[in-house]
C-alpha cells in the first residue's frame, strides 16, 4: 500500500497518543535491526516502511521526530539500552551459584578449592560466550559501540553515547556484585594491588568473552577450538577439554585473584546454605 494511501486510511481510524507512537515505532525498529543488523543510516523509504507496519503513519511519525537522522539516535538509544539484558547473562550467574552448593565438601582444601574454581570458569565461560555472542542484541550492542564513533561530534552522538555509558555501567555493576559474592565463596580474593575494586577485572573478563565474541564471526575455527589438558591432582592421563573463552578467561582470573589465606569453610558453606541471590534484579 503506497504511503500516501496508507495515510488517508489510518487517519480515519483512532489516533494513538505521541508517546504510543514513539513505542510502536521504536519497537519495529528494534526487530528490523535484530533481523537484518544495524545499517549507518535511515532514509525515507525505511521511514514509511517501518512507521506502516507499526501501525502509524508518516504524518504522526514527524510529529514525534522532526528528521529520520532524530529516530535513529533514539533507536539506537534504545538498543543500547536493551543489550545489557543480554550481557549480564541471568542463567549463567543462576546456575553458577546452584552449582557452588553441590561443591560444599570440595571447599575444605585448598586443592578442592582450585578445583571448584576451575570447574566454574571451565564450563560457565563457555556457555556463557554462547549464549552471550550468539544473541542479537549482543552482536548489535557490538556493531552500535563501532558505529557510533563514525558519527559527526554532535548532540545526537553524545545521546548514543551516553546511553552505551549507561549499559556498560549497569552490566559492570551487576557482575561486579556476583564477584564479590561468589570469590569470597571458593575461597579466592581480588588481589591486593587492585585495592578491592573489581570493575578492572570485571572489564577485562567481558573483553575477553567479547572479543572472542568479534572475531568468531570471521575465523570460527580458531576461535572454537578445543583442547585437551590435564585434570588437576589426577596426573597426567586424566583430561577435560577446554575452549579457546575458557582458558582465556581462566588466564584474566589468575591474573587478578588470588587464594584468600583468611578463608573460612564453615562460612562459606553458611553461605551457600542461605541462598544468597546474587542474579540480577529486574528493575
Amino acid at each position: 500500500m503506497p504511503g500516501d494511501l496508507w495515510d488517508r486510511v489510518s487517519g480515519q481510524l483512532g489516533q494513538p497518543e505521541s508517546g504510543e507512537v514513539r513505542t510502536r515505532v521504536l519497537l519495529r525498529g528494534t526487530q528490523y535491526v535484530e533481523a537484518v543488523g544495524l545499517s549507518l543510516g535511515i532514509n525515507t523509504e525505511l521511514v514509511e516502511q517501518l512507521s506502516r507496519e507499526a501501525g502509524v503513519t508518516t504524518k504522526q511519525f514527524a510529529q514525534v521526530w522532526d528528521s529520520p537522522e532524530a529516530f535513529l539516535a533514539d533507536l539506537f538509544c534504545e538498543l543500547a539500552n536493551q543489550a545489557q539484558i543480554d550481557r549480564a547473562d541471568t542463567q549463567t550467574l543462576l546456575t553458577t551459584w546452584q552449582y557452588l552448593g553441590m561443591r560444599v565438601d570440595d571447599l575444605r582444601s585448598p586443592e578442592g578449592r582450585r578445583s571448584v574454581l576451575i570447574d566454574i570458569i571451565r564450563t560457565a565461560a563457555e556457555y556463557n560466550f554462547d549464549v552471550v555472542t550468539a544473541s542479537s542484541k549482543w552482536r548489535t550492542y557490538a556493531a552500535l559501540s563501532t558505529t557510533i564513533m563514525s558519527w559527526p561530534e554532535g548532540e545526537a552522538r553524545e545521546r548514543v553515547l551516553d546511553a552505551l555509558r549507561a549499559s556498560e555501567v549497569s552490566f559492570v555493576e551487576t557482575m561486579e556484585s556476583f564477584y564479590r559474592n561468589v570469590l569470597p565463596t571458593v575461597g579466592y580474593r581480588l588481589k591486593p594491588v587492585f585495592h578491592n575494586d573489581y570493575q578492572p577485572f570485571v572489564v577485562a573478563a567481558a573483553s575477553v568473552i567479547e572479543g572472542l565474541g568479534i572475531v568468531r564471526a570471521t575465523v570460527p575455527a580458531l576461535v572454537e577450538a578445543r583442547f585437551d589438558l590435564p585434570i588437576l591432582n589426577r596426573g597426567a592421563e586424566a583430561t577435560e577439554e577446554w575452549s579457546v573463552a575458557s582458558l582465556s578467561f581462566m588466564g584474566v582470573v589468575d591474573a587478578f585473584i588470588e587464594p584468600d589465606p583468611e578463608f573460612v569453610a564453615d562460612e562459606a558453606t553458611s553461605r551457600l546454605v542461605g541462598g544468597i541471590d546474587v542474579t540480577p534484579q529486574d528493575s
